[in-house]
C-alpha cells in the first residue's frame, strides 16, 4: 500500500501492481462494490450482454 485517505465518499487506497503501475480503489463506506481502477488491458465484463 502507497496511501490511503478518507473522503467524503468512502477510503481511497492507492496501491502499487505487480507490473508497476499504480492502481486505485475506493471503497464506499456504503455496503457494495470496491471500484477499482486497473493497470494494464481491459478485460471483457463476462456479465455484460453480447460477451
Amino acid at each position: 500500500m502507497l496511501s490511503r485517505h478518507l473522503t467524503s465518499e468512502g477510503v481511497v487506497t492507492y496501491t502499487r501492481c505487480a507490473c508497476g503501475e499504480v492502481q486505485v480503489r475506493v471503497q464506499p463506506f456504503t455496503p457494495g462494490r470496491v471500484v477499482a481502477a486497473s493497470c494494464g488491458e481491459p478485460r471483457a465484463d463476462p456479465a455484460a450482454p453480447g460477451s
